[in-house]
């Protein structure tokens, strides 16, 4: 099969001279009179071809070529794609959420960089830039897998950049990307352009896994990264793609489902991660995390609370089983006092009660908690549970 770019030049050398004259270029007057050879690639292939592939939406492509740009500091470009992004469809509002999200993936510098460019050209389309004032909310659902994510953040970082650790929970997971200038879905496809475009690998696979979260398919994150490589060059997407091919494949791992005849032994400490202070108070340490397989929504993990720790208040919507297997400890449900729990004890919390659970003041506790998940979400952490309630009296 003839490359396209091969088969486009024979089917111009075929053409009468007004055939010729009327094909349009997309390509620069200065690139047609310098290279000749690179303006034919632009007209043939990169607008001839892969734009007008329906592979990816003219939206996503747009998306995908202004966060690249603006990654990569090339704003000489962005004047033209930020008025193809405009007439594809993307919105003034979701480019102003897309440059502020890109501030915190690709540094400040360069989204304040494109702002003078994106400025003038809402200016020259007449765009409502009161509208952009309005005030935006940060509401939207947290995806069913972020407190794995924050606890394992909490683990890496926080130990030696506990602030750095804070704002990736508080502030770029829980606020700007429950934003709603731009959807879930277009927060990952900006994101996975800009981290493949500047050759960030380390984080590539997280956001591959939660592209696909957010209803990116495989397909449209592979079109994604090939269309990258006319503005990130070749190397950067190949890069990228090994990355998502390995994530894919290890998802597709995890996804296969257990034999019949086969079980899973969690050995006692593994894995062990500390409680976020956005769920906990005080020294809390999760360990041997575990989950149901084929059609099983139970999962959970064994808890230590050192003395004086304990839970935020939250729920769960299918109800909690809490073992208690060394120390003592406090628990307790909403309206109802609090309870002393020990070693031994099994705590049955129902659907949807809000309560607490954590060590005594003097006593640390260990508990394994076992809960089924609804519709992929077994939790809903609540404030922290004060002093002077923690220090109530118990039964």
């Amino acid at each position: 099969m003839k490359k396209p770019v091969v088969a486009a030049m024979a089917a111009l050398s075929l053409a009468t001279p007004i055939e010729a004259q009327e094909r349009k270029s997309v390509a620069p007057k200065a690139m047609q009179s310098v290279a000749p050879g690179l303006a034919g690639y632009t007209d043939d292939v990169l607008f001839g071809d892969v734009w007008i592939s329906p592979a990816l939406s003219p939206r996503d492509r747009s998306l995908v070529t202004v966060s690249v740009l603006i990654a990569t500091g090339k704003t000489a470009q962005l004047t033209g794609h930020l008025g193809r992004a405009l007439d594809n469809g993307v919105m003034p509002v979701e480019i102003a959420g897309a440059v502020t999200h890109l501030a915190f993936y690709t540094g400040w510098p360069n989204a304040v960089s494109s702002l003078e460019v994106i400025d003038k050209v809402f200016a020259d389309r007449g765009v409502d830039m009161a509208a952009l004032r309005a005030p935006v909310s940060a509401g939207l659902p947290v995806p069913a897998s972020d407190a794995a994510r924050a606890q394992a953040v909490t683990a890496t970082i926080g130990p030696v950049a506990p602030k750095l650790a804070a704002l990736t929970n508080e502030v770029l997971f829980a606020d700007l990307w429950r934003r709603s200038d731009l959807a879930p879905r277009d927060r990952s496809l900006v994101t996975l352009a800009a981290l493949a475009a500047n050759g960030d690998e380390a984080g590539l696979a997280f956001h591959v896994g939660l592209g696909l979260q957010n209803s990116l398919t495989r397909a449209e994150i592979g079109e994604a990264l090939t269309h990258l490589a006319f503005y990130a060059g070749w190397p950067k997407a190949t890069a990228a793609v090994a990355v998502a091919d390995k994530t894919f494949r290890d998802l597709d791992a995890t996804a296969a489902p257990a034999t019949a005849a086969s079980l899973t032994i969690t050995s006692p400490g593994s894995q062990p991660v500390q409680g976020p202070a956005a769920t906990f108070t005080g020294a809390v340490t999760v360990t041997s995390p575990f989950k149901g397989t084929g059609q099983a929504r139970l999962g959970g993990a064994t808890v230590t609370f050192e003395s004086g720790a304990r839970s935020n208040w939250h729920s769960h919507p299918l109800g909690q089983l809490l073992v208690v297997t060394a120390g003592e400890g406090l628990v307790q449900a909403e309206g109802e006092p609090v309870r002393r729990i020990k070693a031994g004890d099994v705590v049955w919390t129902p659907p949807g009660v809000k309560h607490w659970h954590g060590a005594a003041p003097a006593s640390a506790m260990t508990h394994v908690a076992v809960a089924e998940a609804l519709d992929g979400k077994s939790v809903t952490w609540l404030e922290p549970v004060t002093d002077a309630a923690y220090r109530a009296p118990a039964r």
